[in-house]
């Protein structure tokens, strides 16, 4: 997949690892996010967690309540550099396209910085499937909120966009319906800074799970 391919270079990997989050605050805004939604939507005995992609391994601080961790990613460069962060096994590499997992085999899933990359309705469709079949009960995701300042400022003009090839702005009725299709609606959105940042997290429950 494009997207995948994007992504699959050393200097992505060189990137996130280092300069990419080198701030603390930057470095922070996702982990404490996804742990604050999985405090309050996760089920009480959410022993089976997967984070894909995993990049290069940020959010293992803020999955480590998990019995059992699984990360992975596409990117093969990226996983190495995850090791260092990883401590409860090797990470494994494998598509969110079609995860390598049977149905329902974790409680709770986590995918971050990764439905912006997502071109086509399709692809999107195709992907927020597979998080949701192969989670029990939760689905945590992020995305790039089309009701952000930034958004607004690429619309107006005063902000270049990144082309035909680059990150996707989405709304949250388009994310909220993919998800519902999926089986899993939306039971809560969290921005990083309402309107201001463009990165946006969503929580979503299997509606035939715990």
């Amino acid at each position: 997949m494009a997207v995948e391919e994007k992504w699959a270079g050393s200097a992505a990997a060189e990137h996130y690892a280092g300069a990419r989050f080198a701030n603390a605050r930057a470095a922070g805004r996702d982990p404490r996010i996804v742990r604050a939604l999985l405090a309050r939507h996760a089920p009480a005995a959410a022993a089976r967690v997967l984070d894909a992609p995993c990049g290069s391994g940020r959010l293992a601080p803020a999955l480590s309540g998990a019995a059992r961790r699984v990360h992975l990613d596409a990117n093969l460069p990226m996983l190495e550099t995850a090791r260092a962060q990883l401590g409860d096994g090797a990470p494994l590499a494998g598509s969110l396209f079609a995860l390598p997992f049977v149905e329902r085999a974790f409680d709770v899933v986590v995918s971050c910085r990764f439905l912006h990359h997502l071109h086509g309705a399709d692809e999107l469709e195709r992907v927020v499937g597979e998080l949701v079949r192969v989670s029990r009960a939760l689905v945590v995701a992020s995305f790039w909120d089309s009701a952000s300042l930034p958004a607004l400022r690429v619309r107006l003009g005063l902000k270049r966009g990144e082309g035909p090839r680059g990150r996707v702005y989405r709304s949250r009725a388009e994310l909220a319906a993919a998800f519902a299709r999926a089986g899993a609606p939306v039971v809560e959105f969290a921005p990083v800074l309402r309107f201001v940042s463009q990165q946006t997290f969503l929580a979503a429950r299997r509606s035939d799970g715990a």
